[in-house]
């Protein structure tokens, strides 16, 4: 617990107070030890005169194998202790053992999300063969310290926003794959992946999505016909009994056609009002290249908090 309590490269490393801290702590020990136990082989430590200094924790990766055709993995932790003098050897160490495990398990692509300025974990995933991707940034809005209320987005007239229904499934998918044609996350920049499944996976998200993995859908509809969405989750069960009140805005989809109506500021103020009262704190990530939503994320008080690099280690050629 010293070890995870002492370093940077973990989540909810934003959060301040000690009581938030101590939690968020916790929660990852928790996620350590259930990764340990479903891949008995697959936490590797380091260690120096008794002294853990450095862990890396491997997953495989069942809904991105469903959706993208090959065997997915991951690095869920990677990180060694700040003040150690040869953490590039123990970087090295760790990165071999994890992609050993990952060879053994038949895993042909290794994901690894690094915090920006973590830069020698990205050095040794470059060592490794490990290729850049994209930038992620971490937005988080406090439901309880800012004035978020009085900034109602302005709502066009001919805009409806209501909670989802299974009916609207297959037309979340049509909006999906038409919204995200010519994004430019990692699933479209990696060159060994075919583009018709990377245009795929925003499809299975809101699928997924529809199907249990989300708490609400919000769709705006503009003449009956769906023409935006959102997607948001609460706390999960180990986040509320450690106490940690933060929802989560997974994604959000707009057609191009109706992109500048304020659409997206609509969706995400209205899942702020559907999580007001039930957290504390939302969090949602967006792409370093999207502006508009950086945008709007700024008028409803939402902050940058993180930077995440994300980088593939493809195992098979």
């Amino acid at each position: 617990m010293a070890f995870i309590g002492q370093n940077r490269q973990k989540p909810y490393r934003y959060l301040r107070g000690d009581p938030l801290i101590d939690a968020a702590n916790a929660l990852v020990l928790e996620d350590i030890v259930d990764l340990n136990r479903k891949h008995s082989d697959g936490v590797f430590i380091a260690s120096q005169a008794g002294e853990i200094v450095g862990l890396v924790a491997c997953d495989d990766l069942p809904w991105d194998t469903r959706v993208l055709g090959n065997q997915w993995g991951a690095l869920r932790y990677f990180m060694v202790a700040p003040a150690i003098p040869d953490k590039a050897e123990v970087l090295r160490h760790l990165l071999e053992s994890a992609l050993n495990w990952a060879r053994s398990h038949n895993i042909e692509c290794l994901v690894c999300k690094i915090y920006a300025e973590d830069i020698p974990g990205v050095r040794a995933l470059e060592k490794q063969g490990f290729l850049y991707m994209d930038t992620l940034l971490d937005y988080v809005v406090s439901l309880k310290t800012n004035p978020w209320k009085n900034l109602v987005p302005a709502l066009p007239a001919d805009v409806t926003i209501r909670l989802a229904t299974s009916e609207d499934t297959r037309k979340l998918i049509d909006v999906a794959r038409v919204a995200f044609r010519n994004h430019f996350s990692r699933y479209m920049v990696d060159e060994r992946i075919p583009k018709e499944r990377s245009q795929n996976v925003y499809a299975e998200w809101i699928r997924s999505s529809a199907a249990g993995y989300a708490d609400w859908i919000l769709v705006a509809e503009i003449g009956g016909n769906i023409t935006g969405y959102s997607v948001w989750k609460r706390p999960s069960q180990s986040e509320r009994e450690k106490g940690i009140n933060l929802g989560h805005y997974s994604i959000a989809g707009v057609l191009p056609d109706f992109s500048g109506r304020g659409l997206f500021s609509t969706l995400t103020y209205a899942g702020m009002k559907l999580l007001d009262r039930q957290v504390d704190y939302i969090e949602g990530p967006v792409h370093i290249k999207n502006h508009p939503v950086q945008r709007a994320y700024s008028k409803l008080f939402w902050e940058i908090c993180d930077a995440r690099h994300s980088f593939h280690k493809w195992l098979v050629e």
